[in-house]
């Protein structure tokens, strides 16, 4: 094969790679999106983090910049969001947090990140069962 057939192969496979590459950074963004969840809201370990386990049992690690959700800290709410990841959550995980402390032991699951865009209250009290 002459060097200039060679240079096309290897531009050939190259676009393919980067072809490749392209199609799984484009799936992974497809799995953003928007979620409506109801649960009981409660403060979380770091300074503007949230958490909400929805009455289907998935929990939601939320945080907003346009809604206050300090203030409706124990309401029973219902959020509606962006799912996005939250690059501040992996810094405080694994580190002394509570989520730590249940982690791997089937009584807290994998929080899914959310940037809550709407907050609805529905009840200014959440059943004692809810409560941390």
């Amino acid at each position: 094969m002459s060097s200039k057939s060679q240079t096309s192969v290897s531009l050939l496979l190259g676009a393919l790679l980067l072809a490749g590459c392209l199609a799984a950074l484009a799936g992974a963004e497809q799995k953003t999106g928007s979620i409506t969840a109801t649960g009981c809201l409660q403060k979380g370990a770091v300074v503007d983090r949230f958490h909400l386990i929805g009455r289907d049992g998935k929990a939601y690690a939320l945080r907003s910049s346009s809604v206050k959700l300090s203030e409706h800290v124990g309401h029973r709410v219902t959020i509606k969001g962006a799912l996005k990841h939250d690059s501040k959550r992996d810094d405080y995980d694994f580190e002394g947090s509570e989520v730590n402390e249940e982690y791997g032991k089937g009584k807290i699951a994998d929080f899914v990140d959310v940037e809550v865009m709407s907050l609805k209250m529905n009840s200014a009290s959440c059943p004692a069962a809810s409560r941390k």
